[in-house]
């Protein structure tokens, strides 16, 4: 038998559950905890910490179980279980886990803030948790990242070694699985005498009537993630006013409005964009939304739009894919190795071009539902059961 004790980054840090922290910290929940099947969770209420649950794993040995634990508290995991820390971050105060744990696994992300330091200035707080979890990360057996190009930034930048470092592809929660044809027995687009046919399960929109903000908005496009400068922000509101569409940005950091995001070097591109799109009825900001209604909201879209500047890996193309929405995304290497030829690249510096090809998926609807399949079929390959198996592989093998 083996123990996992998972470490929960979000219990006590609200603002990290509605970011991507709390995303993946929910997506390696389901994973562990649907080892021995794959049916979609029936509670999908926020998650309890301090929970132990035990499951049957794929082993050699048909003996081995894990026993998995999920706390916030370092006191409560024991000498010889293999720890997990779900978020380590290069610039911030490291857990202290060379106390417990007989084996150690850190996620580290991104170390885009070191890649970026003039972007991303850390202060002097900032440089000695630098010092501090530089020397935390020589604690753990292994590091988890989410893309071949964050691998190699950890190699050359952060200095680990090669053999340490294992990529397993984030992917989405099991909530996005079930909108297959409800037969299941051919892919969800499929030809008949009327050309192309879509049979997903159809999501019940009217549980977006409480919320009126989304309740009636169709035709528009996503941008679902964060406001840093790596996002690029500013070329985004540039191409949504040539292109004179209607732009739904979705995220808590959009809830504050100009006058009130605090001053800060790292909100200075946030502050920027904020000011672009003042007033303009085109840009929504519905802020941090439910799972459900992301979901509607990816569905409803003409397209998802990620400009990025550089990322780690690029979520929200795997969940516009999960719901037949195609993405245009900015030519950098990360998505290429995300997306492969399953998107619509752009230039990210040249709004021009940018709002061209967002008015060809907004207009073209053949274009769009080329790409709308080619997206749903990519996104298959970062399905949760991939997901599962790869954790499995590491916790199995360390």
């Amino acid at each position: 038998m083996k123990h996992i004790s998972v470490y929960d980054p979000t219990a006590k840090d609200a603002q990290s559950r509605v970011r991507g922290i709390g995303r993946y910290y929910q997506t390696l929940r389901e994973a562990l905890d649907t080892i021995d099947h794959m049916e979609p969770p029936k509670d999908i209420n926020p998650i309890k910490t301090d929970t132990i649950s035990q499951f049957q794993t794929t082993s050699s040995n048909p003996g081995d179980t894990l026993l998995i634990q999920y706390t916030s508290d370092l006191q409560k995991m024991k000498k010889e279980n293999v720890v997990i820390n779900p978020f380590f971050s290069p610039i911030q105060k490291p857990v202290s886990v060379h106390k417990v744990g007989n084996k150690r696994i850190a996620v580290i992300h991104d170390i885009i803030p070191l890649k970026y330091p003039k972007q991303f200035p850390i202060g002097l707080r900032g440089l000695w948790y630098k010092f501090l979890s530089n020397r935390a990360k020589g604690k753990y057996d292994i590091i988890v990242t989410d893309s071949e190009v964050s691998k190699q930034d950890l190699i050359n930048i952060y200095k680990i070694p090669q053999n340490s470092i294992k990529v397993i592809y984030p992917t989405v929660p099991h909530m996005f699985l079930p909108h297959m044809d409800s037969r299941n027995v051919h892919h969800p687009f499929h030809t008949n005498a009327h050309g192309i046919q879509p049979e997903f399960t159809q999501l019940n929109f009217e549980q977006m009537s409480s919320n009126k903000n989304l309740a009636n908005l169709t035709d528009f496009v996503l941008y679902v993630g964060d406001a840093t400068w790596n996002k690029n922000l500013p070329a985004l509101a540039q191409a949504v006013k040539l292109a004179n569409v209607t732009c739904v940005c979705v995220g808590k950091v959009f809830e504050a409005k100009q006058g009130q995001i605090k001053p800060h070097p790292w909100h200075a591109s946030l502050v920027q964009f904020m000011k672009m799109v003042e007033g303009d009825k085109r840009f929504i900001f519905p802020g941090f939304v439910s799972d459900f209604e992301l979901m509607t909201l990816y569905k409803r879209a003409k397209t998802n739009v990620l400009l990025s500047h550089d990322e780690g890996f690029g979520l929200s193309f795997i969940e516009a894919g999960f719901m037949s929405t195609p993405s245009i995304l900015s030519d950098i290497p990360v998505f290429r190795e995300i997306a492969g030829n399953a998107a619509d690249y752009v230039d990210r510096t040249n709004p021009k071009e940018i709002a061209q090809k967002i008015v060809e998926h907004y207009y073209d609807s053949m274009q769009q539902e080329k790409m709308s399949i080619m997206a749903f079929d990519k996104a298959q390959e970062y399905h949760p059961k991939r997901f599962q198996q790869k954790w499995v592989e590491v916790l199995t093998f360390i």
